[in-house]
Parts: C-alpha cells; structure tokens; sequence
C-alpha cells in the first residue's frame, strides 16, 4: 500500500509541476456527498464523501486524484462497514458541460483486521454551473469478490 501511496503522490507532484509550466492549464479543486445503492447483495445503502483535485493537462483533458470515504449499510438495520478509497484518473470533456471520468486506485478497509482493495471507478458527470457538477459513478473494490454500488455523486468546485 506504501507503494501505490508514494505512486499516487508522484503522479500528482509531477501532474501539478508540468501544469504550473502552462499557465493556461487550469486547477480544480472540489469537495463532494455522493448516495448510491450497492450491486452487492445484503446491503441497502452506500454513502460517503470526497475530496478531488483535477489538474488540467489539455484543453480537454484532466488528471485527477481523489481521496474520500464509502459507508455501506447492511440491510435490516446491521451494521456498516467503510472504506477509504484512494484514486487517480483521467476525466475527458465531451462538449462543453459533459465529461467522462476514469479511475483506479487502491481501497483500504476501516474494518478492524480488514484489507485492501483493488478500486475503480468509471463516471459520467454533467457540469450544472462553474461551482457545481452532477455525476453518476460506478465504484466498485475487488478483493475476493466485488464491493459496488452505483452513485450520484454532487460536487462543488473551488
């Protein structure tokens, strides 16, 4: 997990020096609530937040890299396991306000004793206003088995 840890913030340090080489390449920053339902069975909700930078390399084109929180609830009141997923991607703009996302990371469990994970999570998202943006994610942790669930994922960028 170090690993992909120090992966992940060279990518970002690297991503983040050429784009302060281009002026005219902007920085996102954003802070997100996403809900969803689980594809895995014996869970009703998930639920959970984010924080995401997105550093423009092309007039459409984007890196990102994000880390949040993903709560899943049990069905029938039990209880609900989290996990922290750590993702890096490439979002392309498909028009002026329509963009596709891409990601793959790492997912590390909160449970006591729990895991890691293989995570990714492809997307759709819409651009509202220039402070404000809707998507529709897939996230999914692959360990043995898939963790998933569909999400509305509601961002406000800074």
């Amino acid at each position: 997990m170090k690993k992909l840890i120090l992966a992940i913030g060279i990518v970002v340090i690297s991503t983040a020096a050429a784009q302060a080489q281009d002026a005219s390449k902007s920085t996102t920053l954003s802070i997100a609530a996403n809900v969803g339902i689980p594809t895995t069975t014996g869970l009703s909700l998930a639920y959970g937040g984010d924080l995401q930078a997105d550093f423009g390399v092309a007039p459409t084109t984007k890196i990102t890299a994000s880390a949040g929180y993903e709560a899943y609830s049990v069905k029938g009141g039990g209880s609900s396991s989290g996990i922290i997923p750590l993702l890096g991607g490439v979002k392309f703009n498909l028009g002026d306000k329509a963009y596709a996302h891409g990601q793959l990371g790492y997912g590390v469990s909160t449970a006591k004793g729990g895991s890691g994970s293989f995570a990714y999570a492809p997307s759709l998202g819409y651009y509202v206003s220039r402070n404000f943006d809707a998507s529709v994610k897939y996230l999914a942790f692959s360990n043995h088995g898939t963790l998933g669930s569909v999400n509305l994922r509601l961002a406000y960028n800074f």
